[in-house]
């Protein structure tokens, strides 16, 4: 059915009436509840809470589930009815334009209305009318944001039923990732007896699978592994465009409760563009929705061309040149006139000269149908915005200007410049540290100087200290990694994590300690390597003022070692860019405090060895992990310190030649995660008769709470403390 150019604005409403499908079905009254049907998850939900705070944990455990898997049964049911009612009556939508003119309203009435009814009847064969309304914005707020499972995890460890609370508190946290009395709780959990690490699953990951593809995506990348890295990249656009089909669908249904009675200032076509107008608006969100992580505030800006520029530039370096060219099309869908992508495209081309097949490969049928649906729904509601009062706020930046009226492209080119500004402006956000450390103490021992300070390093608290070891002692601790690393310590020989192109070799305390104890090392040198430690950690306490009493939360002597014949070519690092306490999004500059993030780092240390090698340099950045704000060369007993968190993103540049080694320590203010291997070694030297500095042990814990009520849970049965251990995470 055509638009033409001088049709009225009534029947340019029933175009917005051709988007909206039954956008009432199952907003009539309520009819009596039937047997086997879904009940309205929002009082199920209601039940749960009551039972929570009367203390009836079985009951409180049977309606916050009901109200879990309901919500996701309606969620599942109204997809199937989308399904099914979607292509219902087609046929004579088709033979409109062909139908006498004055009877083509009549023809849109009744295909709409045969349409609704469809979805009606599909849904109401499950659901009971009232598990069919809109529920109240709390609800979703409270759904949005897992808070069903904040309950569970109580409950479920009132009912000792400690596998479940973990999954419980596992699912609330990723969701809330800032929540740091769930963090705590989840800590607690794992030590308990019984408890396996496979308890801690997210419960609502079917719903954020291509999160986890984009980091793996993102991995392959760091790795220079390309071949994975496609796979990887489709695998995420893939999902990224079913997770957008899954959010749609569920506009089927109505958004919100609409009157009985009609509003008489209003026509029956504005009544219907305005509710149609509504489910386009829905679907657009969609794109907002998909593209904001679990417990994120903001959207991914840009997130499926963003895939699609990672994907073309990894089919490229993994030598898919039809694929990149491919992906590149469907990349100018969104950019038609990007440079830098018609650039690429010339480069593809020439490189695949007298491959005309694959020269002339389209863009991806399926990014074409998006792009192709995206500019018809903005169309009508850039219409409805400039002539029927409709608010909508566009959810990306890639919409062209020809879509938008004339009388709206003034102001909607003001808002597009006003947000590109702030989006080039946030680069330039002065950082503020919220850790409470503040650079500048004094030095307290003898020989150490400061050599680079907050301004030399271009940043906030950090900074270069100089003659922390002589030289004697750098060239023992050295020759204490080469003889681990010769008997084997478990780490010998070992690819880095970081990149195939070193090798990497590790030990801690406890390690050195035992093999002194075997007599393959000097027990001087294992000493000497604890000693260290304890320099360093005055050191850091002193210069950056703790407020609070500092733990050792790891220490780990690291070589790294370049692989020869692999060093041709190299454009990668020998430890990307991260910082040492949350996870960093370069492209929305954020950090969250998540694991597998350490998040109880607070301090961070790197002792250096040597300089007899090529590269490794230590380097600072600004949080796009693209802009170096300071560098660091390496030498004999010259300390790099800073603060763990998102104000010191930090990486290490490529060791090309020779071996680079470092002896890199975290401290953090909280005991309970201070180090227990350092602690265990301390222990055996003081049964030997050694004197050492030892920490008190054991904190009464204190019992489980919900992060909604606050109330006490009751005495926990003692557990014993298990070692923690954490991931090796060296500079």
């Amino acid at each position: 059915m055509a638009l033409h150019s001088n049709t009225s604005p009534v029947y340019v409403a029933f175009l917005f009436i051709l988007n909206y499908v039954s956008i009432t079905a199952g907003s009539g009254p309520s009819s009596e509840r039937s047997s086997g049907l879904l009940s309205p998850y929002d009082e199920l939900y209601y039940r749960g809470v009551r039972a929570y705070f009367r203390e009836d944990w079985e009951r409180a455990a049977e309606f916050l589930e009901k109200s879990i898997s309901t919500r996701d049964m309606l969620l599942r049911t109204r997809r199937k009815c989308h399904d099914e009612c979607l292509t219902v009556e087609d046929d004579k939508v088709s033979k409109l334009d062909t139908a006498d003119s004055s009877l083509w309203d009549l023809g849109v009435l009744d295909w709409i209305q045969v349409r609704a009814e469809c979805v009606r009847f599909c849904m109401g064969r499950s659901a009971t009318p009232a598990a069919l309304l809109p529920v109240s914005s709390d609800i979703e707020y409270e759904f949005g944001t897992r808070n069903p499972y904040n309950y569970l995890q109580v409950t479920y460890y009132k009912l000792d039923k400690m596998d479940k609370a973990a999954s419980a508190a596992h699912t609330f946290f990723v969701a809330n990732p800032s929540h740091l009395e769930m963090r705590n709780n989840i800590e607690k959990y794992r030590r308990m007896i019984g408890v396996k690490d496979e308890s801690f699953q997210d419960r609502e990951r079917e719903h954020e699978q291509h999160w986890e593809m984009y980091d793996a995506a993102v991995l392959a990348e760091s790795s220079s592994d390309w071949v994975k890295a496609v796979k990887k990249w489709k695998e995420c656009v893939n999902e990224t465009l079913k997770q957008t089909e899954e959010c749609r669908a569920q506009c089927v249904m109505a958004p919100r409760v609409f009157p009985e009675e009609p509003d008489t200032a209003q026509g029956v076509y504005e009544r219907a563009a305005d509710l149609s107008l509504s489910l386009l608006s829905c679907k657009q969100m969609c794109v907002t929705l998909v593209s904001t992580r679990p417990g994120r505030v903001s959207a991914v800006e840009d997130f499926l061309p963003l895939q699609l520029e990672h994907l073309h530039i990894a089919q490229f370096k993994a030598g898919d040149l039809k694929g990149a060219v491919e992906t590149l099309r469907s990349l100018l869908l969104f950019y038609p006139t990007d440079s830098d992508s018609l650039s690429n495209l010339e480069l593809y081309s020439q490189t695949l000269e007298g491959d005309t097949e694959a020269q002339e490969t389209g863009p991806i049928q399926e990014i074409a149908k998006y792009v192709s649906r995206a500019l018809q729904e903005k169309r009508l509601l850039y219409f409805g915005m400039a002539n029927l009062d409709f608010k909508f706020s566009d959810p990306d930046l890639w919409t062209p200007e020809d879509v938008v009226p004339e009388a709206l492209r003034e102001t909607w080119r003001a808002e597009k410049e006003q947000l590109h500004e702030k989006l080039k402006q946030g680069q330039k956000v002065e950082e503020v540290d919220e850790s409470g450390f503040y650079a500048g103490g004094p030095v307290p021992v003898v020989g150490v100087t400061i050599t680079m300070d907050d301004q030399g390093l271009n940043g906030t608290n950090r900074v270069v200290l100089d003659g922390v070891l002589s030289q004697s002692e750098c060239d023992r601790v050295i020759q204490l990694a080469a003889v681990a690393a010769s008997v084997g310590d478990g780490y010998r020989g070992r690819r880095s994590p970081h990149t195939p192109h070193e090798k990497f070799e590790g030990l801690t305390v406890l390690r050195a300690l035992k093999l002194a104890q075997d007599g393959q090392v000097n027990q001087s040198d294992a000493r000497l390597l604890h000693e260290i430690g304890e320099t360093v950690k005055v050191l850091m306490d002193s210069y950056f003022r703790s407020h609070s009493p500092l733990y050792f939360a790891y220490t780990h002597l690291v070589c790294r070692s370049a692989i020869p014949g692999q060093q041709e070519g190299r454009s990668d690092l020998s430890h990307p860019v991260h910082v040492d306490n949350c996870i960093l999004e370069p492209e929305t500059r954020q950090c969250w405090r998540e694991t597998p993030a350490f998040t109880h780092r607070d301090l961070s240390a790197v002792v250096y060895l040597n300089d007899d090698f090529e590269g490794g340099d230590f380097f600072f950045t600004d949080r796009d992990t693209k802009t170096v704000t300071a560098k660091v060369k390496p030498s004999c007993g010259r300390l790099v310190g800073f603060t763990s968190g998102p104000v010191n993103p930090h990486g290490v540049t490529a060791v090309t030649e020779g071996r680079r080694c470092a002896l890199a320590l975290w401290f953090t203010t909280e005991k309970l995660h201070r180090d227990m291997e350092r602690e265990e070694a301390e222990a055996l030297w003081a049964a030997d008769g050694q004197s050492v500095l030892k920490e008190e042990k054991g904190d009464t814990e204190s019992a489980l709470k919900s992060a909604r009520s606050g109330r006490s849970q009751g005495k926990e049965r003692s557990k014993e403390r298990d070692r923690v251990t954490g991931r090796r995470d060296e500079l």
